[in-house]
């Protein structure tokens, strides 16, 4: 068992003690006692090989928790730790779709692919699109879902593109500057596109302006993901572009808080803030 769980579970084993009978094994008497105080510790403790009790109980345990919030209520701390980013990031930057490359982490891929299901967006606006892999995984991910879906990715330089993304019927490719945003997507353009949308900022500069203006054309039901706030990837990787990422965040969302809030069920899909994206998904309500 990893250390963290058992540290965090050794100053509730002597209530279990007390009140284990002499002919019950400890860890079952153990585990009921989690699962009935919906506490996630109880999956760690659980027999995994019974995939189909596994899984139910699991969904039992995780519906139980508060699924929305404002911003307010969250921390900005991460269980992920750096050494758990430094390992993940050697294979993040190796990532391709279709023999593009899209330098995503395998939990942001799982998350999002989530996200595209339960939301099925009708328009995906990304912001930066750097070789194209990451708009043309999105555009297929919601064709074999079944959606007719709009998929527009922007950059400020689009000789980058691969091939195989310039190619695609499925992805719209922009070319432009978003510190000039009311111009790259026009109010015109953007009352076009028909909601709910998935919007994505990704691109690591007038974050705090360019979630201002979408402000004025969103809808209740539409999401935003603000990309790589986690703040410890800033010091791992010396990018300084993306260091105030979460506190312009933070900005935009201050007094927007009934307006915006934290989809938990994201956030926290393999932990607290277990992402890139700490605090980054983010529903219209």
């Amino acid at each position: 068992m990893d250390k963290c769980i058992k540290g965090q579970m050794k100053h509730s084993s002597r209530s279990f003690q007390a009140e284990t009978p002499r002919d019950q094994d400890p860890k079952t008497v153990r585990t009921k006692f989690l699962l009935d105080n919906q506490d996630p510790r109880a999956l760690i403790l659980m027999d995994n090989s019974d995939y189909h009790s596994f899984r139910d109980k699991a969904s039992k345990v995780l519906k139980n928790k508060v699924r929305f919030a404002p911003i307010e209520e969250r921390k900005d701390t991460t269980e992920l730790s750096y050494e758990a980013i430094c390992s993940i990031s050697h294979g993040k930057w190796q990532t391709c779709w279709r023999g593009v490359d899209m330098l995503k982490d395998p939990l942001d891929l799982v998350i999002v692919q989530h996200l595209l299901w339960e939301l099925k967006p009708q328009t995906v606006v990304e912001l930066g699109a750097y070789k194209g892999g990451s708009a043309l995984w999105t555009a297929d991910m919601l064709k074999m879902f079944g959606c007719k879906s709009r998929v527009i990715s922007v950059d400020i330089d689009l000789s980058l593109l691969d091939p195989e993304a310039k190619k695609s019927p499925d992805v719209e490719f922009i070319e432009g500057d978003i510190m000039d945003i009311e111009k790259l997507l026009p109010e015109e353009f953007l009352e076009t596109l028909v909601h709910p949308w998935f919007v994505v900022d990704d691109a690591h500069a007038n974050l705090k302006g360019v979630l201002e203006y979408f402000d004025r054309f969103t809808q209740p039901g539409d999401y935003i993901c603000v990309e790589d706030t986690n703040p410890i990837v800033p010091a791992l990787m010396d990018q300084g572009l993306i260091r105030e990422k979460l506190n312009q965040l933070k900005s935009f969302l201050s007094g927007r808080s009934q307006r915006y809030l934290v989809d938990q069920r994201y956030t926290d899909f393999f932990g607290y803030n277990a992402t890139w994206n700490t605090n980054g998904f983010l529903k219209r309500v």
